[in-house]
């Protein structure tokens, strides 16, 4: 690369100047875009705050070269970069890119979804780009691992209270430029006391993981879960019609009379869920749903008719 190179607030990586350094040395090593469409993305892509920001500039740069229905970034966990609305008679062409660093070392995959078939020069754009965001990517990842770990809930392995709260904010904020369904469900355990007094903690704590390890498995990977303390529980299911929380918990329901731990000890849980609806606030969703909630415990319901 001929031109000096100079990367501008590096202060906002916490001062991770040697990882960009290195970066910018591994940029000779790839096939040139021309500089203006070159530089301006790396600059975007390096002094983006976190994973979530830096894998959205890079979607809203390959939405300008391909028609894009959907892109998914799947690592640890799949992640919707974009999401069109559903359309009648529309032929759709898939197209998986792994995302490799020089040494081969694989850092996850893109799924593409697009309108048209990808034409020899649009493939070598994103190519490129995909290049591009092989630099910066390694360190977002790991800085979000760390992240992650503060956001767990440590018995569970649920996202905790904290992580709940920036989550439903992100949501009702990402869909309230473009919704696509968004469903808050609320759970709490029947009788969970009854079952810490007879059985101890310990039985209680297994209760605990073996409950959330079925909200886990009732659940798909755009939908999250979480522990909001003691034997309460949260989900946010999206994208999502109003009424996506009945399968959810028919799938739940069964699962608790199947599972052989948790039927020894008649675990039972309650339900309640609000859809979000444009203009409403988060902790406005928060109350529709715990008051759903408190009326079906109130009444004894726990079929999925109820």
């Amino acid at each position: 690369m001929s031109e000096d190179y100079t990367v501008e607030n590096t202060s906002s990586l916490n001062g991770l100047g040697h990882g960009i350094e290195q970066w910018v040395r591994q940029m000779e090593r790839l096939t040139p875009l021309a500089s203006q469409d070159r530089n301006p993305l790396l600059e975007l892509l390096l002094v983006q705050t976190d994973l979530d920001s830096l894998l959205a500039t890079f979607a809203d740069h390959a939405a300008r070269v391909v028609r894009i229905h959907s892109l998914y970034f799947d690592h640890a966990q799949s992640l919707r970069l974009i999401q069109q609305p559903p359309q009648a008679n529309l032929t759709l062409h898939s197209y998986p890119f792994e995302l490799r660093g020089q040494h081969g070392q694989l850092f996850g995959q893109l799924y593409y979804t697009l309108e048209h078939t990808l034409s020899g020069s649009q493939q070598r754009i994103l190519q490129q780009y995909h290049q591009l965001l092989c630099l910066p990517l390694p360190l977002y990842l790991r800085l979000a691992q760390l992240e992650q770990q503060v956001r767990l809930d440590h018995l569970t392995g649920l996202g905790n209270r904290s992580y709940f709260d920036e989550a439903i904010g992100r949501a009702v904020e990402q869909h309230s430029r473009e919704s696509h369904g968004l469903v808050l469900v609320l759970l709490d355990l029947d009788h969970f006391k009854q079952i810490n007094d007879t059985w101890g903690h310990p039985v209680g704590d297994l209760v605990l993981s073996r409950f959330a390890q079925l909200l886990k498995n009732c659940t798909r990977s755009t939908d999250q879960a979480f522990r909001l303390g003691g034997d309460e529980f949260a989900l946010l299911l999206q994208p999502a019609e109003p009424e996506a929380w009945r399968p959810v918990w028919l799938r739940l329901q069964h699962m608790l009379i199947t599972n052989k731990e948790l039927s020894r000890f008649s675990v039972g849980c309650s339900l309640g869920a609000a859809s979000w609806q444009s203009g409403v606030a988060v902790h406005s969703l928060y109350e529709a749903a715990d008051a759903h909630l408190y009326a079906r415990k109130k009444a004894g319901k726990t079929s999925l008719l109820d």
